[in-house]
């Protein structure tokens, strides 16, 4: 987020947001920057003593990323010098891509082909599919089959679990206990977590990772493999922090809007233990 104060603090929010439009074409093709405007004034005819925008820096690689970052940290600057205002900036959050291993990954899929798919009952598939329809999604229902490695789509979401990777060999196990077709970061992401096919799938993600556990526990030679792979992967780049020593977690961020319909959506909340046979 990045205030200005001032009596042009609007006017800086504008001309870095110019500044950066015209920053792209000597970006790399990688990069992506979203922002949106979160301080803009309380009235149109009114020049505001604040400006405030905030901004998502994503590439490929960090690297990458943080150099796109220092840029549009630049421009802010040279907004706030245009204007004849003051600007500041913190960062709220950052997420390395993550790293994941090709060795490891053979060991869970070999766990996860041992243990196979949970037994979907006739209502579950039948739920699924209703809920598939609803959603206009295809209704094909709950998975069958196991899916084989490097046929699932390559995941390009953004979490912690990112810096960890580059920092110990790591991989991501995914189990099946959503609805295929139903898409996250939203509503319907929230009907299945209670659901007995999410039971069945965390109990068959959790036998899988046991069994690369033990592989790992009594077979040294799968250490060796991991680490030889993770050390030629980060021979070149090599983790670095981005969030300062000092940062907090913006846990009021959304406090105004939670606040606003709390009420109304604790009438959904699941207030009953979930039990499953």
């Amino acid at each position: 987020m990045n205030p200005w104060d001032g009596k042009d603090a609007v006017d800086a929010v504008e001309l870095m947001d110019i500044g950066f439009d015209k920053m792209r074409e000597h970006l790399r093709p990688t990069y992506r920057a979203h922002r949106a405007i979160t301080v803009g004034g309380i009235q149109p005819n009114i020049i505001p003593e604040l400006g405030q925008i905030w901004w998502f820096v994503r590439d490929a690689n960090m690297p990458a990323a943080k150099e796109t970052f220092d840029k549009l940290t630049k421009i802010g600057e040279g907004a706030a010098l245009m204007t004849g205002t003051t600007m500041d900036y913190q960062i709220d959050a950052a997420a390395w891509p993550q790293l994941s291993l090709k060795s490891i990954a053979d060991v869970l899929q070999s766990n996860i082909n041992a243990v196979g798919m949970p037994q979907w009952s006739d209502e579950e598939q039948r739920f699924a599919r209703q809920f598939q329809s609803a959603m206009g999604a295809k209704s094909v229902g709950l998975n069958m089959s196991v899916t084989p490695l490097g046929a699932q789509p390559q995941v390009a979401a953004s979490d912690d679990k990112g810096d960890v990777s580059w920092v110990v060999p790591s991989a991501a196990l995914y189990f099946p206990a959503s609805v295929p077709g139903i898409n996250y970061h939203n509503w319907p992401a929230a009907v299945t977590p209670s659901s007995t096919i999410a039971h069945k799938g965390m109990v068959a993600g959790s036998k899988a990772l046991a069994g690369a556990i033990l592989d790992y526990l009594t077979k040294p030679e799968l250490v060796r493999q991991a680490r030889a792979e993770f050390d030629q992967a980060t021979a070149e780049m090599k983790y670095f922090d981005v969030l300062p020593a000092d940062a907090k977690p913006p846990l009021d961020l959304n406090k105004g809007t939670m606040d606003r319909y709390r009420a109304e959506m604790s009438k959904f909340y699941l207030n009953k233990p979930v039990r499953f046979n």
